[in-house]
């Protein structure tokens, strides 16, 4: 086909259009690496006309009888059929698919005929079973189905999802892969030339996080079905769950196992799983990629393996019809698959292959790997491509609980003549589908077809399966004794024939139910959000808030509880209490940083706190001036190497050996993005991979600053020997921490000069790493000016020009917000001023390494933080000194509000994706820590100057002290789960700090209490920080914090044990 031939609009209500906002992205063949084409890159705007034409269509195609919906289909089928060649030709000019081995069209065409006469299979069912009552079943349509398909096998997938949902009366939004969207294209310029009734189906383009995500969280697509990764279906689930909770079906990614016995036919196994691996270059989800073979016939399989592997690969350019490996799919696949390799290297023995092929385009050598380590990434990860891992076993009951030992669970095949031993491992194999002498893609095409564990939900397949998946279920129960006749008005004659009561005539006492427009939800929905900033709009809390407004008359925008003001005035002058007032202006004093400049820490800035409790045993200081440290931190300014002065331009630039920077990144995302988010993952790694590829282009100062920070902090765990001089030449020795801060500081005058997005990005990762290894003033300073860039580009009022996409717009938004919950821990731990004011703008997900919804969540919870640091903590003055018991009340309940309305997904101690474990950690141990902060200043008062007290406030403030150190052992209880996780992190001061805050809470509770289980506690907290990666703050923490507490006689620093302790007279 000529390029000008091919189809690449969008296809709409009948018709094909361009995109909305005039948007294309481009196609290039794997092949030969040319750019061939541009295709329509459909936006939110396009998904909502595509969605709201096919719910217009939806009741009139459901109208039509079986036959009339399958003729449509004959038609359809005929010209599929008709045009196999064009699609053969596409599929391997988009993805690399070789014709030789291209079978979609007639499968597809094969699945239509099918479908076009199975729409009589689906009925309900009746049921006599109650008397006087005829009931039954009604199996109706949704309405509007979403089919995102994935790019490995377009026109299988449409077949076998697109078709079954038209056939009971659904119509269909069919979102292609941005990685072969051109059969899908062809594919819709049939169903026009068949003379589908416009609406019906509609195909659209683009990439996921646009168009798949504007489908997943649409309040019109009732039912949706997926086929991709795992991590994808994990979002379209959680986007779904919090839109309408419509219908989902996933079918995601798989790692497969064989288990071939010595009694098999090897001959046979060999074929039939170098096949597996074979078929489309390895980019197939139930490839058999896990080989586990019976030692006694090990050395004989891999031969007969590795023979057959090398034989059936003849690479070549896809439209040829002699070749049968073809290229991957893309730069990205290629990529992937390549860094693999490398890591497959380090790990197992390379038995054949492991390398690019050499020839233009991407493609990759048949890679075999054997004695591979079951918890090696290799064999832990789906790799997409033309790689094998054939490992060894002796017994059942160790092959089986390796095959078994994987978060997927789509595939799973057992070679033996034993019918016994099949039939065991049928019935013990975790899969979906498990195959007795043969494998994947070996199917029935009369069986179900889905996976186990991360590889999906639901299930597919004819006869019925597929359409299953698409038909609700109404009960509907039938009175068949006499009926009321004549009913209205009044009672009818039969019942006042009867002297019976006649229930026709009674009216209704509600309003019915309505349904409303996507636009006028989505407008309510932003008021509210406008006006209530700071609340989950739940039904639960929306109910919540209407109770409000009838008691109170008024709902205020803070989540601070509402409390009538006959509650506060009854509360009385008696509550308020003035002592925490004066501990307050007593805290807030001066600490000497390195230069011997004294810095102001305010009350609420833990710093204070914590010198507070270790200090209490010995006389106040008349200056307010916090004690130095016993390790001289913050540490000394660093001297800057002579080479970095001469540095300009980043052509200049140094760059670690790229495995060396995959270490450093691959950490940053794991334990720092997944906090503070700044960077989608994709353009991230995309924008390395050509600043690695191509450094006859320099990049900008800020780019190159970010990188130079995220390696000072991945650069901590690895410093060799400080190194004091730069060289421009990239093979000299490894850089440290240290060098990597003072190479990005030295880069700081030119951000200034860019001033765009990449600067706010570079300053806040900057002010991270700093604020890592000690540098907490010019942290706070850094991360101030990158806010104000924020606010010289109109972030905080979400002001964008027109220009300016989608996706970007987005991506500004999450950035505005995560600078908001950065400056709070930076002020926070300075005890210094927020730089951000409050803004009215909504908050949008995160990407990679972030639950959805988690960045509203946290930035809720910062907001009340912020309103208790105003209200707690008050600046000195005259008129602020008094803390209402009412006030801390009313604090404490709205943070246990916000607890309740956490939503599900987020909720502490449910199973999570591996990846999110620190997320969610992260943010209820910032719960904790907030009700630490509330608290705390009463537990520290009752053990300074609790003998001041009166009965009545005593009481009031044991209870405080009480709820704060529930709330440290709570938070203890999390960051032991995270270190037992490995997800406890050294990389940010957060994890540090808050651990250190519970030992000091801890302590002030064994004054009070010398209690042993509190001593256990505070040596657990001790352990574990002692326990972490000692690196900046952390390393520090853990020398120091022994001292302090031995300075106060509850640590033997020989012995390790803490003294019994009784309470002294304090003052402050």
């Amino acid at each position: 086909m000529k390029s000008d031939e091919i189809e690449t609009r969008l296809f709409i209500n009948g018709e094909f259009v361009e995109s909305s906002d005039g948007g294309s992205f481009k196609l290039t063949n794997p092949s030969t690496l040319e750019v061939f084409t541009s295709v329509s890159e459909a936006t939110a705007d396009d998904v909502d006309r595509a969605v709201a034409t096919a719910k217009a269509a939806q009741p009139g195609w459901a109208a039509l009888t079986v036959e009339q919906r399958g003729s449509y289909f004959k038609k359809l089928a005929k010209l599929i059929r008709e045009r196999n060649d064009d699609f053969a030709t596409l599929e391997a000019m988009s993805m690399g698919h070789p014709k030789s081995h291209f079978f979609h069209a007639m499968q597809c065409a094969t699945t239509i005929d099918h479908y076009s006469e199975a729409g009589y299979d689906m009925q309900g069912k009746t049921s006599l079973n109650t008397p006087g009552y005829i009931n039954m079943t009604l199996r109706q349509p949704y309405g509007v189905a979403a089919i995102i398909i994935p790019w490995n096998v377009p026109l299988i997938m449409v077949s076998k999802k697109v078709m079954p949902a038209l056939t009971v009366g659904n119509t269909v939004i069919l979102k292609s892969s941005e990685k072969a969207p051109l059969t899908s294209c062809l594919f819709a310029a049939l169903v026009k030339e068949a003379g589908f009734p416009p609406g019906v189906l509609n195909v659209i383009s683009g990439f996921g996080n646009v168009s798949g995500a504007a489908l997943s969280s649409h309040m019109d697509v009732r039912v949706l079905s997926f086929t991709g990764s795992t991590r994808t279906g994990r979002m379209i689930q959680q986007a779904a769950a919090q839109s309408n909770l419509k219908e989902v079906f996933l079918e995601l990614g798989g790692k497969s196992p064989v288990c071939i016995f010595d009694d098999a036919d090897l001959e046979r196994a060999a074929q039939d799983t170098q096949a597996s691996v074979q078929v489309n270059s390895g980019q197939t989800c139930m490839a058999t990629t896990r080989v586990y073979v019976q030692d006694t016939v090990a050395e004989k399989f891999v031969a007969l393996f590795k023979s057959k592997f090398e034989a059936s690969a003849k690479m070549g350019d896809p439209l040829d019809n002699a070749t049968t490996h073809g290229p991957q799919a893309d730069k990205v696949q290629f990529e992937n698959v390549m860094r693999f390799l490398e890591v497959g290297k380090k790990e197992a023995t390379v038995a054949l292959g492991g390398d690019k092929a050499d020839r233009e385009g991407y493609y990759i050598q048949p890679t075999i790997f054997t004695n591979v380590p079951e918890d090696a990434q290799i064999m832990k990860q789906e790799i997409f491509g033309p790689v094998v891992n054939i490992n060894i076993f002796s017994t059942e009951e160790d092959v089986l609980a390796k095959a078994n030992d994987t978060e997927y669970g789509l595939y799973a095949s057992v070679y033996t003549k034993d019918l016994d031993r099949a039939m065991r491992f049928a019935k013990g194999m975790e899969a979906g589908t498990v195959g007795i002498n043969c494998t994947a893609p070996t199917t029935g095409k009369d069986m179900p077809f889905g996976g186990y564990k991360g590889s999906g939900s639901g299930r597919e397949g004819w006869p019925q399966y597929s359409m299953e998946n698409f038909l609700e279920t109404k009960s509907v129960g039938m009175v068949v004794a006499e009926v009321c006749i004549d009913p209205l008005p009044g009672p009818c004659k039969y019942c006042a024939h009867i002297g019976a009561a006649c229930g026709v005539a009674t009216r209704r006492k509600q309003r019915p139910f309505y349904h409303v427009t996507e636009e006028e939800y989505r407008c309510s929905m932003r008021i509210l959000q406008h006006f209530l900033p700071s609340q989950d709009l739940t039904l639960q809390t929306l109910r919540k808030l209407a109770k409000d407004i009838d008691s109170c008359g008024s709902v205020e925008g803070s989540p601070v509880q509402i409390i009538p003001q006959q509650q506060e005035e009854a509360a009385g002058t008696a509550n308020d209490v003035e002592e925490v007032g004066d501990l307050h202006e007593q805290l807030g004093c001066l600490m000497q940083d390195s230069m011997g400049e004294y810095r102001y820490v305010g009350a609420q800035s833990e710093i204070a706190f914590n010198a507070a409790v270790c200090s209490m045993k010995g006389p106040p200081s008349p200056e307010k001036v916090i004690g130095p440290s016993k390790f001289a931190f913050p540490p000394q300014k660093p001297p800057a190497p002579a080479a970095l002065l001469s540095i300009s331009t980043p052509d200049q630039m140094y760059l670690p050996p790229r495995d060396r920077c995959n270490q450093y990144v691959d950490r940053f995302f794991e334990e720092v993005h997944c906090v503070y988010w700044l960077y989608p993952a994709e353009q991230f790694y995309a924008r390395l991979d050509a600043t690695y590829a191509d450094r006859s282009v320099p990049p900008s100062y800020s780019w190159l600053c970010s990188l130079y920070s995220m390696f000072a902090l991945g650069a901590a765990s690895t410093d060799e020997s400080p190194s004091n001089s730069v060289s421009n030449d990239n093979a000299s020795h490894i850089r440290t921490t240290h060098d990597y801060l003072a190479l990005a500081k030295a880069l700081v005058p030119h951000i200034h000069d860019e001033a765009d997005i990449d600067s706010i990005r570079a300053l806040a990762i900057l002010s991270i790493a700093l604020q890592t290894f000690g540098f907490r003033i010019t942290s706070y300073l850094y991360l101030g000016t990158g806010i104000r860039i924020a606010f010289s580009l109109g972030l905080h009022h979400d002001k964008a020009p027109f220009s300016q996409s989608l996706m970007t717009r987005q991506q500004n938004r999450r950035i505005w917000w995560t600078l908001y919950i950065l400056d709070q821990a930076t002020a926070s731990r300075c005890g210094s001023p927020n730089m951000i004011d409050e803004r009215s703008l909504g908050v949008l997900n995160p990407g990679t390494n972030t639950p959805l919804g988690i960045l509203s969540v946290s930035t809720s919870l910062c907001r009340l933080r912020k309103d208790m640091i105003q209200s707690i903590y008050p600046q000195k003055s005259s008129d602020r000194r008094k803390v209402s018991h009412a006030k801390i009340n009313s604090f404490l309940a709205a943070l246990k509000t916000w607890l309740e309305s956490v939503p599900s997904h987020l909720v502490w101690g449910i199973p999570v994706a591996p990846s999110h474990k620190r997320s969610i950690a992260i943010l209820h141990l910032k719960y904790w820590d907030a009700t630490m902060l509330l608290t705390q200043p009463f537990i520290l008062y009752l053990v300074l100057r609790g003998q001041n007290l009166s009965a009545e406030k005593r009481e009031w403030f044991e209870k405080l002290g009480d709820t704060c150190i529930d709330a440290a052992k709570n938070a203890l209880v999390i960051l032991q789960t995270m270190a037992a996780d490995k997800t406890i992190s050294s990389l940010i001061t957060l994890d540090v700090t808050c651990a250190m805050k519970v030992v000091m809470v801890l302590v002030l509770a064994f004054v009070r209490s010398n209690s042993e289980e509190l001593r256990q506690e505070i040596k657990t907290c001790v352990a574990l920080i002692q326990g972490m990666e000692q690196v900046g703050f952390c390393k520090t923490a853990t020398q120091e914090l022994p001292l302090r507490l031995a300075d106060l006689g509850l640590w033997y620093e020989q012995e390790e044990q803490f003294l019994n302790y009784s309470q002294p007279e304090f003052t402050l």
